[in-house]
């Protein structure tokens, strides 16, 4: 194995890093260099960063704050820029540190964006006369972005969060790239394919390439035909696109869409519904008590002491229709009942068995009854039924029964 110590001097990425630094100011050092704008960030300390690019390579640049500039930079704009080339050692990366920027024109995206803006504006596309309104409490809420990326979490969360009654339905989109244009249009008409109340569209930051599908014709028309409301949520609060101008709302950022999407949140509406129930008891109370005082004053009225006189004489009446009705009632069951022991007697006065326990008997020929019309001359033979016995004789003799 061979020795470090003859590989020659190991120096650190610090060190390395340095001499890189050095070679470049000391062999390029100052530069003039035209580009068009990309990725521009204005930071809150003030500094401006920024890419300058052309067709075939970019380079980072920075605008410190201490220095002056006459007009403000933008993406898609075409500068010249003089700086010294440095390396940004955190990251390991050279870059331009501005001392001026000249604006040449703007670049080829920004001329496009603006003859498109003003072609569709021409038509009408922006005018509010066409925006459709928002709806106040929307429940089913389409999205139509990447799948990756913070932008997805973060609009379900601020959703779900203000509004949990609200049901979330996902596209994933493509938002970048060449068949992003074909897929948010298609992606626009699959949501319209639903029962929707709202339809938000975007992505994150990024530089005017990134958002550039925001910006194709098809999208803008594709928004325009759209049935359902729609809110344009695309880049950071500084980004404009043609999305933005033709959407029925333009959110400055994601977030504040899914916000915008939900402008009565689920507290609110508890609120309203409490302040709604207490109002609607506050009036029940009153009409009650406005009912009990005029009860109570026409209780005190003549007329009502007549009403009162009369339902106390009804209920006299009725009283006494209740006796006569009770004494009518026994007398009718009185009568019935009196008819019908009179009736009882009567059959047992008929029964031809009452006879038997006063010692008569009856007299019967093939379990038939023998009555008085019928002589005993026909038989040969009958029963004695008496009350405690059956005798079975024979007639020998017939004759007529002397009177007493």
């Amino acid at each position: 194995m061979e020795s470090l110590s003859n590989l020659g001097e190991v120096i650190t990425v610090s060190e390395l890093t340095r001499r890189i630094a050095e070679l470049l100011q000391n062999e390029i050092g100052f530069v003039i260099v035209q580009g068009e704008i990309s990725n521009y960030k204005l930071h809150s300390s003030g500094h401006r960063y920024f890419t300058l690019k052309d067709e075939e390579a970019q380079v980072n640049c920075v605008f410190w704050r201490n220095k002056q500039i006459n007009f403000e930079l933008k993406d898609g704009y075409k500068v010249i820029v003089t700086g010294w080339v440095t390396v940004y050692p955190i990251r390991g990366q050279y870059q331009i540190d501005c001392v001026n920027i000249f604006p040449v024109g703007f670049g080829d995206l920004f001329l496009q964006f603006e003859a498109l803006k003003k072609k569709l504006g021409d038509e009408g596309l922006f005018d509010s006369s066409f925006k459709k309104p928002l709806p106040e409490f929307p429940l089913k809420i389409g999205i139509a972005t990447s799948s990756t990326g913070a932008v997805l979490h973060d609009m379900i969360t601020t959703i779900k969060r203000r509004n949990p009654l609200c049901v979330i339905f996902f596209r994933e989109t493509l938002v970048q790239g060449d068949e992003a244009k074909n897929d948010i249009v298609q992606a626009i008409k699959d949501l319209n394919n639903l029962s929707l109340d709202l339809i938000i569209i975007g992505r994150g930051g990024g530089s005017i390439e990134d958002l550039w599908a925001f910006n194709e014709e098809i999208v803008a028309r594709a928004i325009f035909a759209s049935k359902i409301p729609i809110i344009s949520a695309v880049g950071h609060e500084t980004d404009f696109t043609i999305a933005d101008f033709v959407a029925d709302k333009r959110a400055p950022t994601p977030t504040a869409a899914a916000e915008i999407a939900t402008p009565i949140t689920i507290d609110m509406l508890k609120e309203e519904i409490n302040y709604l129930q207490n109002e609607l008891f506050k009036k029940i109370n009153f009409h009650l008590d406005e009912m009990k005082r005029i009860i109570d004053q026409n209780t005190k009225s003549y007329a009502f002491k007549k009403i009162e006189d009369k339902i106390k004489f009804s209920f006299q009446l009725l009283d006494d229709l209740e006796e006569r009705l009770q004494t009518n009632i026994y007398r009718f069951f009185k009568l019935k009942k009196e008819n019908l022991f009179s009736t009882i007697n009567h059959f047992n006065s008929l029964n031809p068995i009452i006879p038997l326990e006063k010692g008569f008997a009856l007299l019967k020929h093939n379990g038939k009854i023998i009555n008085n019309q019928v002589s005993l001359v026909k038989f040969k033979k009958v029963e004695i039924i008496r009350k405690d016995e059956i005798a079975s004789v024979r007639v020998e003799s017939v004759k007529p029964r002397l009177p007493i």
